[in-house]
């Protein structure tokens, strides 16, 4: 436990009711009961809160508002020498409130135009955006302040990214606009951080709209394809992303493609497995597991007929929590189905 002072340690609880262990393991029974005195003013006033029980090994303790509660405990076995009067055996830190985050975005998603009328701003492939934060609480643990994104407005945008190093309780970064988030339907910034007594605050920006976001999250219209079109990305050119669809692109569902771009950040973690989904993401399933940097990666494109399909990079901890390191846009899956003969079956021949 953490202490303060000459060893006085210090507990941390998110409710009011919590229970204190017995100085000397339990109230042995036929000896004078110790009695729990608090102070909820660090010392000025000191109210007994009540004795432990014959054989007791805890006191449920019930407090009224949050902040530190000094307790001192009297009885057999409480001397006055190693802990002066006035002075408490251990403290018990109530707090309720998770941390207060605030998150800003420059320049703002939101604007006022000539007729004072709030629109949406509309921001590009590549632009960099100043993101600042603050973070609020007494009792905040440092290295807990993690910053995510995720491609996509709610309620699909179910796996955020996380930034793998935490960050000061306040500062800010420049972003560069990545190119998946306009397949994903925006972008969106959210920042979590946690006390010690095990609350977690979470804050979200709004979502940033990108320009030629309508276009790519519409069903794909073109030009009808042809034979020569229909496996033009599964064997990853053109395009600076080898193996990566791009938005529209069509597959063949049975082909077996390969990848051979990942980000940079998959270097991070130790198991990354690629997702595949053909509803637009709201349900996944695993398609490649045990992807590694500098290493191609070959999956088949599963045996569907979607325009709604995508892809996913995903980090797995040992914990089973997901992390997405990147999405595709929308792209199409065609499956051709098998020839089925028709007509009468055939007669067996007679003996």
């Amino acid at each position: 436990a953490e202490t303060v002072g000459e060893g006085i340690p210090i507990y941390y609880s998110k409710i009011e009711h919590f229970f204190i262990r017995h100085p000397g393991g339990y109230q042995l029974n036929g000896t004078p009961r110790v009695a729990v005195w608090c102070s909820a003013d660090r010392g000025e006033h000191w109210e007994r809160s009540g004795y432990f029980g014959v054989e007791q090994s805890h006191f449920l303790f019930q407090a009224e508002i949050d902040g530190p509660h000094w307790i001192r405990f009297a009885g057999p076995g409480q001397g006055i020498v190693e802990v002066p009067p006035g002075m408490p055996h251990r403290i018990y830190v109530v707090d309720r409130h998770p941390p207060r985050i605030e998150m800003r975005v420059e320049p703002a998603p939101w604007y006022l135009n000539e007729q004072e009328q709030r629109v949406p701003r509309t921001y590009q492939i590549g632009e960099e955006v100043t993101l600042h934060w603050s973070v609020y609480d007494a009792y905040l643990v440092s290295e807990t302040i993690y910053l995510g994104t995720c491609f996509a407005k709610f309620p699909r945008n179910l796996v955020w990214s996380r930034f793998p190093k935490a960050l000061p309780a306040s500062g800010s970064m420049r972003i560069e606009i990545p190119a998946e988030s306009i397949g994903g339907g925006g972008l969106r910034f959210r920042m979590e951080a946690t006390d010690k007594a095990g609350n977690v605050g979470v804050a979200m920006t709004e979502v940033l709209r990108i320009a030629g976001m309508e276009l790519a999250i519409a069903e794909p219209i073109g030009r009808p394809v042809g034979p020569s079109d229909v496996i033009q990305q599964t064997q990853g050119t053109p395009g600076p992303r080898p193996g990566w669809p791009n938005a529209g692109a069509m597959l063949r569902g049975g082909t077996s493609v390969v990848l051979n771009w990942m980000p940079e950040s998959v270097a991070d973690y130790d198991t990354v497995e690629l997702h595949f989904s053909a509803d637009d993401g709201r349900t996944w399933r695993a398609v490649a597991t045990g992807l590694k940097p500098g290493r191609e990666a070959r999956w088949t494109v599963p045996a569907v007929t979607s325009k709604i399909c995508r892809l996913r990079l995903v980090a797995v901890a040992a914990g089973g929590q997901q992390t997405m390191l990147a999405e595709t846009a929308r792209f199409t899956v065609d499956t051709v189905l098998p020839d089925t003969a028709l007509g009468p079956k055939p007669l067996e021949p007679a003996e």
